[in-house]
């Protein structure tokens, strides 16, 4: 998938590795590895699951409509 078409992305820094995006995550493309969320973006149908759920908001979309959950 090209780089523009990629709509929900994370945060270099600032995930704790909790994996409330894995668990939301309704098609398994979100993965915690050394603490860190990465998406699998073969998988990912941007649905924005994983944002809505992220504690520490790192998890976001290009098109601004996803607020991280509070």
């Amino acid at each position: 998938m090209d780089d523009e078409l990629k709509r929900i992305w994370v945060a270099d820094e600032g995930c704790i590795g909790c994996r409330l995006c894995e668990r939301a995550c309704p098609t398994g493309a979100m993965r915690v590895e050394d603490k860190q969320a990465r998406i699998d973006y073969a998988l990912c149908i941007a649905c924005g699951m994983c944002a809505t759920k992220c504690r520490k908001g790192v998890i976001h979309d290009t098109l601004g409509i996803y607020a991280p959950a509070q």
